[in-house]
């Protein structure tokens, strides 16, 4: 089963990165967008990017997403409009797909910060809770697909382990993401998560326990992140 994964396309940003990433490529099994996909809350964007992804590879595959921190809460229901069935968006929610007779299980949401930003500080109340109710709330979505599904996906934007932001100052982590969910990985085991939001890591790869992480961030990776998995 072949899974395409990126984050951070910041579309139009990155947009020429991004084309070009996709040129060349083979139709995928899905297709997982994990957050930051338009700049700065650009909702109308968001379908030039699946545009993109179809004219390149057609439009015989799920695509699967999630919210980034610049998909802007007050813009969400714009980009549900704007996309309409051409994906499925997960905001603290799960979704499962067939594929190739095999039952994927994913579970979708923007993550969590161990420090709120500045501006969450300041424009988002109760924003600590908020980002506890995350973790609480993914590991319960994850343990509901537990031997349901032949395959779980977290799919999230910030980061859930410090190994996938190494290249990045590990005093910054805070602000990459949370310690929270290393509870939540090793609690429930996923078998893949998908993050980006850290633009400047050297590592894209980690295990956590038994699951694999992988930081797909289109700045950091440079491409589209091909996974190779076996059901």
């Amino acid at each position: 089963m072949k899974i395409y994964a990126v984050a951070d396309v910041h579309y139009p940003r990155f947009a020429r990165s991004f084309e070009e990433a996709l040129s060349g490529l083979a139709p995928p099994d899905l297709f997982l967008l994990t957050g930051d996909i338009v700049n700065r809350g650009s909702a109308e964007e968001y379908p030039r990017v699946l545009d993109a992804i179809q004219d390149s590879l057609g439009s015989d595959f799920p695509l699967i997403g999630c919210y980034g921190n610049e998909e802007y809460s007050d813009i969400r229901g714009k980009i549900v409009k704007y996309v309409n069935d051409r994906m499925i968006l997960l905001d603290e929610k799960s979704t499962t797909v067939m594929v190739d007779g095999k039952s994927l299980g994913i579970v979708g949401t923007q993550g969590s910060l161990d420090k709120p930003t500045s501006w969450q500080k300041k424009n988002v109340s109760g924003i600590k809770d908020i980002f506890a109710r995350r973790a609480v709330r993914a590991e319960s979505l994850l343990k509901r697909l537990a031997g349901k599904v032949d395959y779980r996906i977290l799919l999230m934007h910030y980061s859930p382990c410090i190994e996938t932001c190494e290249g990045e100052d590990s005093r910054d982590f805070a602000w990459l993401g949370s310690r929270k969910f290393y509870k939540v990985l090793t609690n429930v085991s996923p078998d893949l998560v998908v993050h980006g939001h850290v633009h400047n890591a050297t590592v894209f790869e980690a295990k956590v326990g038994a699951t694999l992480v992988r930081n797909v961030a289109l700045p950091a990776v440079g491409r589209i992140t091909e996974l190779e998995i076996t059901l």
